[in-house]
């Protein structure tokens, strides 16, 4: 019997192979109880109920039928959104011509009358969204392949629901921050040890690199974003296999999947530059992958100049 691979299951759960990561939960014993979550929330339809009133289960209820619906019975991201947008409609009574965008502020909006956060919108192609209560700032000096910046970090907290990929996986992998162009590295407060370089490098480097690019480069593609960000990760870590854990999430089924087109691009680059084929990087010496991903980060910064006009 093959040995239990944590990043084998973060591969498939990041790429939204939910049947996948249930047959590998059901091989273990020790992710047992993790497919028999799966077989009451996914097949048996045994929903979860939120520490919130009943208005706002409600809302909750319905994404939860959309995480279903795309990633257990694999509907078509289309159909899946369509049906996202119909029952947003039906609980909000709004009129049928309205768009899928509003409903979601619409939904959001009662969660912020109600003391809450949210970010409404997409995560990697798929909706869902981050609903928390708490939120404390504090301020990082974070050194980059172009400099070192100062960034504010706000600290996320009390959470409800962390979209779709907490979700499908039971908490075991997740977003565990994010930065969205207003300047600000958003972190999920549980997610990390902050002394860890999980926190140092592929949190905190990782959205700073992001919020620099934002700000540099206007128009910047989500690929664009994830590869050079994940380049600074692999520039940067030294206690962990982060191209290995690339290899896992590389993926170009989904045009709309900027981690999963980063990730294969750092793959197929690595392949042409140390002549091996994909199934062999994961045996390179730490010192050589950051070695060639600084090399393909100055490649990058070329491009980017060319391409986008600095403000």
């Amino acid at each position: 019997m093959e040995k239990f691979e944590q990043d084998t299951l973060r591969g498939m759960l990041v790429k939204g192979n939910l049947r996948a990561a249930m047959a590998y939960w059901e091989q273990f014993p020790e992710t047992a109880a993790l497919y028999e979550k799966g077989v009451a929330l996914f097949q048996k339809e045994h929903y979860l109920t939120y520490d919130a009133d009943e208005e706002l289960n409600e809302i909750l209820l319905v994404y939860q039928k959309y995480y279903r619906d795309v990633f257990y019975l694999e509907l078509s991201a289309g159909e899946a959104a369509r049906r996202l947008r119909e029952r947003l409609a039906e609980l909000f009574q709004a009129a049928s011509d309205f768009s899928l965008d509003k409903l979601e502020e619409m939904a959001g909006d009662a969660f912020r009358q109600k003391s809450f956060h949210a970010l409404m919108g997409r995560t990697s192609g798929y909706y869902g969204p981050y609903i928390w209560k708490d939120e404390e700032l504090r301020r990082y000096k974070v050194e980059l392949p172009e400099g070192t910046q100062d960034y504010a970090v706000k600290f996320l907290d009390g959470f409800l629901m962390k979209s779709w990929l907490d979700y499908i996986s039971f908490g075991e992998t997740g977003t565990g921050g994010w930065s969205n162009g207003d300047g600000l590295i958003h972190c999920v407060r549980t997610a990390y040890d902050l002394e860890s370089e999980n926190f140092q490098v592929s949190l905190l480097k990782h959205e700073a690199q992001h919020a620099m690019d934002h700000a540099r480069y206007k128009g910047i593609t989500n690929e664009e974003l994830e590869y050079r960000a994940k380049l600074v990760e692999l520039i940067y870590s030294r206690e962990r296999r982060m191209l290995e854990r690339f290899l896992g999430q590389a993926d170009t089924t989904r045009a709309d999947n900027g981690h999963g087109l980063s990730a294969e691009r750092i793959v197929r680059e690595f392949e042409i530059r140390q002549k091996r084929d994909r199934g062999r990087l994961a045996e390179l010496p730490v010192e050589t992958v950051q070695t060639a991903a600084q090399s393909l980060f100055a490649e990058s910064c070329q491009e980017m100049a060319a391409k986008y006009r600095q403000s």
